[in-house]
């Protein structure tokens, strides 16, 4: 009820001509407060050389759900350096308000989430919680982190917030997606983003193109050229002879929003072809089948009225019946043993990319985003399909004949677009080791 009556409120402003006046107040509001964000970091890095080094540099992860965990191989690098004390606080953004995930739902997410990195062997602590019907977040300065370090953007509550963490903690951010479409205002022109103090991008061309779009704008975040943690998993994937045939189907959550006017990304195509993927799939057991859905997207099926609540669990539990449901983040090694992917999902157009295997990608009619420059001929090398006949025939000659044209143009540009023998997780704890002085060096 109460973020109806906060979509009431903002629709009346702009209704009334205060919305922009208001916008502009908030970007003033946000320049000087990223100016004062670069003044604290600075003092942060000389605090935390200055830092006894029997003492390790504490990383607390911000993680709000475990299918957007990336950060495995990361995690266990700091754990391998001797130098660096990692853990994962578990939070909700903003986006998981009440309207999308009820506090009910955010328990179980939370309690998957537990058993999830019990399971991988990851040190976690809860960063809210919920007395009383409402939702309590904790002040992270009470876990005295060295370094903040988020994997999404989407709103943390504004005790966890780049702004109030600048105060006690520097801030890194690699995000949750590996880069895709290269759409900058959801990229790095949020608020979020220009308070960081650092955001690991894929590579220097990458970097180029955030900080240029920044020049007119002030921010205290520096953009580093690492790789992706996501893709270190596959930097031998290309090669791997151990393929256990999995066709995996990865489809995006941004169906088509009647109750959203200004609905900003359309890639899903799960509305005019779900049913008949699913029914291929029955028909065709010879291959080990992996449903990978965008974690949103069992919510969006239902609000959209595409599906209802029961037909949706039914839909879910069929693909279980006939192979693998995948909803968490622990993914990787499914990938590596695939042979093809079907997706309409943009971060996965990068990262199952790498593993140099062929990608049918869906079309959504209604999706008005062009690719980006870096990534458009990496995309052009895969089997594009818009309607229910182009995807007959693309399963019949890649999945069903084994057809693959595209291998080695793909692959040639899967290496030019940097998306290939990533070691992203080493360069980011060297970063953090240069940055706290603890370098082999001086150590």
């Amino acid at each position: 009820m109460i973020v109806r009556i906060k979509l009431f409120i903002i629709s009346m402003m702009r209704r009334l001509g205060v919305w922009k006046l208001y916008l502009s107040l908030c970007d003033i509001v946000a320049d000087f407060q990223v100016i004062l964000c670069k003044r604290r970091y600075a003092r942060h890095v000389a605090r935390l050389q200055n830092k006894p080094k029997d003492e390790k540099v504490r990383v607390l992860f911000i993680v709000s759900e475990i299918a957007k965990w990336k950060e495995q191989k990361l995690y266990e690098e700091m754990e391998r350096s001797g130098v660096i004390e990692p853990i994962v606080g578990l939070s909700a953004w903003n986006m998981q308000n009440e309207y999308y995930c009820s506090n009910e739902e955010l328990v179980k997410t939370h309690c998957r989430a537990e058993e999830f990195f019990d399971r991988l062997g990851v040190r976690h602590i809860r960063t809210v919680k919920v007395e009383n019907g409402k939702r309590v977040f904790t002040d992270l300065s009470d876990y005295s982190p060295d370094i903040v370090f988020y994997t999404e953007p989407w709103g943390p509550c504004k005790k966890q917030d780049p702004w109030t963490v600048s105060k006690y903690a520097l801030t890194l951010y690699v995000p949750y997606f590996t880069p895709n479409y290269g759409i900058l205002e959801w990229d790095c022109h949020l608020i979020f983003h220009r308070q960081l103090h650092g955001y690991f991008c894929l590579n220097e061309a990458w970097g180029r193109v955030y900080e240029e779009s920044l020049n007119t704008r002030p921010h205290s975040v520096r953009f580093i050229p690492v790789g992706h943690p996501g893709l270190d998993f596959f930097s031998k994937a290309a090669d791997s002879s151990d393929v256990a045939g999995y066709v995996i189907y990865a489809p995006h959550f941004s169906i088509p929003d009647p109750q959203d006017e200004n609905q900003s990304e359309r890639y899903s195509t799960f509305d005019w072809n779900h049913e008949e993927i699913l029914e291929y799939a029955k028909r065709h057991p010879e291959f080990k089948w992996v449903f990978k859905p965008h974690p949103l997207l069992k919510k969006m099926v239902v609000r959209t009225g595409l599906m209802s609540k029961e037909k949706q669990a039914e839909y879910y539990a069929e693909w279980a019946r006939i192979g693998i449901v995948c909803e968490d983040g622990d993914y990787q090694e499914l990938f590596v043993r695939s042979r093809a992917m079907i997706t309409d999902c943009g971060s996965f157009l990068t990262e199952y990319g790498a593993t140099g295997k062929p990608v049918i990608h869906l079309i959504c009619a209604d999706n008005r985003v062009k690719p980006i420059f870096l990534m458009r001929d990496l995309y052009d090398t895969y089997y594009q399909v818009h309607d229910l006949r182009e995807m007959k025939a693309v399963f019949k000659d890649v999945l069903e004949e084994g057809n693959d044209p595209m291998r080695d143009r793909r692959r040639k540009e899967a290496d030019r677009a940097g998306i290939v023998n990533s070691n992203a997780s080493s360069e980011i704890v060297k970063f953090i080791k240069d940055m706290a002085g603890r370098n082999s060096t001086n150590a």
